[in-house]
């Protein structure tokens, strides 16, 4: 019997015992063939070439797969054919596979290196910063802008993009509240990519899980991170955030606080304010911006409440005013 024939009997009794996951789809005296599952989106097809002169010189392999990007796939074609070089002389086929089945349980974060790449490529600028840590399925981001800063925490499991990304926030600068409306509205867009509606638009194509990491990575460094410090208030025009971020204070009823409304304009507290208790108030009070009606906790009283208060404000004014100018009569 040849060398060839004896590892090809020796893949056909042990190789689907040896490897979690794998299943045998071919062997020849040309090549082995196998399909390795780890999940619906970690799974691979296996192509192993005997070339002439096998086993004194390497296999051939090739990695054919529906989910993994073509780099990632490229990737574990060269981890297999290093592996081989090592193996010369020797049965090959069996620790390729091994090598192939270590590298899906170790890299989580294959099915999503696009988004990655996208996040570093399209998101981060000069000075920002990325951590990778592949075995935990986590990274950690840090992104600036004028001083200000948040440090993310992404992480993934095994069953991603079918199980959202979870979101957090290890420290930042930007005031408390704010910070955590960011990363609440993070962790719902991600839920919202793996979550149906509750009520389904009509002529909606069916829902479609997809993955969540650029999504809530886009909102958070572009839409608050990058966007929010060199923001206006929506009523004075001046910068809302202070220049040098120890001036941010954290008092909820400072006068330069800075009120986050639902449209996602910003305010000065005292400028909101302000505005929230001045006519005209039929209908609500409308962001000067968008247009789009202002809910916010702190400004709960109805159109009529509102006016009631200023009419009882302008009337206390004019008594005032009444009182002075007698008194200086």
């Amino acid at each position: 019997m040849s060398f060839l024939d004896e590892e090809l009997a020796k893949i056909r009794k042990e190789l689907e015992g040896s490897v979690e996951g794998l299943e045998i789809l071919s062997t020849s005296q040309h090549s082995v063939q196998v399909k390795i599952w780890k999940t619906e989106y970690k799974q691979l097809r296996l192509l192993i070439m005997f070339p002439e002169e096998y086993p004194h010189t390497c296999l051939m392999v090739e990695v054919k797969s529906k989910s993994l990007p073509e780099r990632v796939m490229k990737l574990i074609e060269n981890i297999a054919e290093k592996e081989a070089k090592k193996l010369k002389g020797q049965y090959q086929v069996i620790q390729i596979c091994k090598v192939a089945r270590q590298f899906l349980d170790e890299n989580m974060f294959i099915v999503c290196a696009d988004e990655l790449d996208a996040v570093k490529s399209k998101l981060l600028e000069e000075g920002d910063e990325i951590k990778i840590k592949q075995k935990a399925g986590s990274f950690q981001l840090t992104a600036h802008k004028n001083g200000y800063y948040m440090n993310l925490k992404f992480s993934v499991t095994d069953d991603y993009p079918e199980t959202n990304a979870k979101v957090e926030c290890k420290s930042t600068n930007f005031p408390a509240d704010l910070a955590a409306m960011f990363v609440r509205q993070g962790v719902e867009l991600s839920r919202r990519c793996v979550v149906p509606p509750a009520i389904e638009k009509k002529g909606e194509p069916p829902f479609q899980v997809k993955p969540s990491i650029l999504p809530a990575a886009e909102y958070l460094i572009k839409d608050c991170i990058k966007f929010y410090p060199i923001a206006q208030c929506s009523i004075c025009d001046n910068q809302t955030f202070p220049l040098d971020p120890e001036d941010v204070t954290q008092d909820i009823r400072g006068p330069v606080y800075v009120e986050y409304v639902y449209c996602s304009h910003v305010f000065h507290h005292k400028c909101l304010d302000r505005y929230m208790k001045s006519p005209p108030f039929k209908g609500g009070k409308k962001c000067p911006i968008c247009g789009k009606r202002i809910y916010h906790e702190k400004w709960k009283a109805t159109p009529e409440l509102a006016e009631q208060r200023w009419a009882y404000q302008q009337a206390k004014r004019r008594e005032l005013d009444e009182v002075t100018d007698f008194m200086d009569f």
